[in-house]
């Protein structure tokens, strides 16, 4: 066989390998793309809010909502990157198991009650198996090695598609033609017009999935992963916990130009404030910084910076992979290359089965 039928037959078993699971992954990371929207899209009179002057002090909401839904305490809270969206508040009766915590969504300008479900809805629930499924086919770790080994094949499968297409450099569609014809133009065009962006998704997904590349980013910067130590506040008999107003104040001190992300209170005596801290501009998945207050002195016992070195990296990767790096146009534009995706397998398909045909 000459070089160019041995690139053909290696990029279509490749294809075959892979297909069903590109197919997967394609589906799924067009609806990741918008992972964090969907769920305001789909019950906007849950989320969405007029955005006010100012908003409430945040202990002011956590007080009401406490006092409304009374003995039930807030255990963590989310506070959003859009100003015309609602906050959501998670509280814990005694005796509630783990995972069952009532989700609450308050209006932050006037602390009126949005939304109350007990546990995560419907849609939180789809969106995490879908997450998990894009991430690990639902198989924990086997499943994460498996999705990551397909992400290599497509970083091959790319190039070796652009060796073919450079023949007959096809760039456009005879939509009269028959169904192989169709499928071979579509299949061609639509290849060289989104290559680099089938690349990057690919690329960027296996430096996501393989721990290896993880460490290479540390590597590369010469850094090292942050250490997390197991803290406590110091209990003082008699003494109140400190305002949440005032730890927000003493954590942001720590990155004055970041905006709270999370917040967690303490759940008992040595319990702490764990406040997260996102950067203006960043996406609603992003944490740049974690700092760990002890709920009576208001001492920081860990301030963790994942916005230097290796983080840096990670987190550029990613948002490369999710489209985060421009926000809706780039989410758009991997939302479009993962249905690429689909079409080119489901193409391939064709193109092999008709001349399997033959």
């Amino acid at each position: 066989m000459d070089s160019r039928r041995i690139v053909l037959k290696v990029h279509l078993y490749l294809g075959l390998i892979s297909a069903l699971f590109l197919v997967l992954l394609g589906v799924t990371g067009s609806i990741m793309a918008f992972e964090g929207d969907i769920d305001h899209w789909l019950h906007p009179h849950r989320w969405y809010v007029s955005a006010g002057p100012q908003l409430l002090p945040e202990s002011q909401l956590i007080q009401s909502v406490e006092k409304h839904f009374a003995p039930g305490h807030v255990t963590m809270v989310q506070i959003p990157t859009q100003a015309n969206l609602g906050q959501l508040m998670y509280l814990t009766y005694g005796g509630t198991p783990p995972g069952a915590n009532t989700q609450v969504v308050v209006n932050p300008y006037d602390g009126s009650i949005l939304y109350v479900h007990a546990g995560p809805t419907k849609t939180q629930n789809a969106l995490a198996s879908i997450h998990q499924l894009h991430l690990r086919l639902l198989a924990g770790k086997t499943g994460k090695l498996i999705i990551s080994l397909i992400g290599l094949l497509l970083v091959f499968e790319v190039p070796l598609g652009l060796i073919l297409w450079w023949r007959t450099k096809r760039a456009s569609v005879k939509w009269r033609g028959s169904g192989f014809r169709l499928s071979f133009d579509l299949h061609h065009t639509i290849g060289i017009y989104t290559a680099a962006f089938l690349f990057l998704s690919a690329l960027t997904g296996i430096l996501i999935g393989f721990d290896s590349a993880q460490s290479m980013f540390f590597t590369l910067t010469h850094s090292s992963p942050i250490a997390r130590r197991s803290v406590a506040s110091t209990v003082v008999e008699g003494a109140a916990p400190l305002g949440v107003d005032r730890v927000i104040e003493i954590a942001r001190q720590q990155m004055p130009d970041a905006n709270v992300g999370m917040l967690q209170l303490p759940g008992n005596p040595r319990g702490v404030y764990s406040v997260t801290l996102r950067m203006p501009g960043e996406p609603w998945s992003t944490i740049n910084a974690i700092a760990s207050v002890d709920q009576y002195s208001g001492k920081i016992l860990q301030f963790q910076n994942f916005s230097t070195g290796g983080y840096n990296a990670i987190r550029f990767n990613r948002s490369l992979h999710t489209g985060d790096i421009f926000g809706m146009p780039s989410r758009i534009i991997m939302s479009i290359t993962s249905l690429v995706l689909v079409t080119m397998v489901a193409t391939g398909v064709v193109i092999w089965w008709k001349k399997l045909a033959i």
